[in-house]
């Protein structure tokens, strides 16, 4: 299911996110290669349990990256603070909505692409991130933003991070991923629409190098719908966990 292999991107992609803001800026190429692997509930109505292993690509020269799907560019690095610029895919809802039998006579989502807008704060008892994201490519035309916290706790040659994010996303992303209309409605699914929402995340990431080349990371996170989404009637249920596993390799 493609949004939910992104999101196991977005997670993968943590290990550079997660690291203080670096005073300068690199000057040589950077790239990790992996294998990765991710098990998530779905939370429409009859779908399917889904487990998929992929590949996982991160790469970084001086102020451009390409992580998660997000093609990025640092407009500006000072002392613990950053502000990025990019393009990248919308992860708010799951475009195979599980795969449900149930839903098969609705409309076929695409994944949209978005625009974005980030600022990181490293502080000393964690990164603050607070991104802006609105689509771009005629999907839905709604806009996401986000409030995250994470903080890093170290333990021998583990690396730890918790986080808590807010979410708020527009009433068309919502009715996009989760609404119904009138031409779709049936009497089991009837016509729902409604406007924006807040969701909230929780995770925890654990990072481990097995040498100077390999490296572990896994993760496991839950998500929190808001009334918008729960009471849609494609959803089953009020909340989406998703547990990740991957294997990283510098290249260099």
């Amino acid at each position: 299911m493609k949004t939910r292999l992104l999101l196991a991107l977005l997670i993968a992609s943590a290990t550079s996110h997660s690291q203080p803001v670096p005073s300068k800026t690199a000057n040589t190429h950077k790239l990790q290669i992996g294998l990765a692997a991710v098990s998530s509930q779905s939370s429409y109505i009859a779908g399917n349990h889904q487990t998929r292993v992929f590949p996982a690509i991160d790469y970084q020269y001086k102020r451009f990256y390409f992580q998660a799907g997000d093609l990025g560019f640092k407009l500006a690095e000072k002392n613990n603070w950053a502000l990025d610029f990019g393009v990248g895919t919308d992860l708010a809802g799951d475009t195979d909505r599980g795969d449900s039998p149930l839903l098969t006579h609705l409309p076929h989502l695409s994944l949209s692409l978005s625009a974005f807008l980030t600022v990181k704060y490293t502080s000393p008892i964690g990164l603050f991130k607070i991104k802006h994201s609105h689509e771009i490519n005629n999907k839905h035309e709604g806009y996401s933003n986000s409030l995250s916290y994470a903080a890093p706790i170290r333990r021998g040659q583990w690396l730890i991070m918790p986080q808590l994010s807010y979410e708020q996303h527009s009433e068309e992303a919502v009715n996009y991923y989760f609404g119904v209309n009138n031409i779709d409605a049936t009497d089991q699914i009837p016509f729902y629409q409604t406007g924006a929402v807040d969701n909230f995340k929780l995770s925890v990431l654990a990072l481990r190098p097995i040498n100077t080349k390999w490296s572990f990371v896994g993760s496991i996170q839950n998500e929190f719908y808001g009334d918008e989404i729960s009471d849609s009637p494609v959803i089953d249920d009020d909340q989406r966990l998703s547990m990740f596993v991957g294997l990283l390799y510098k290249v260099f």
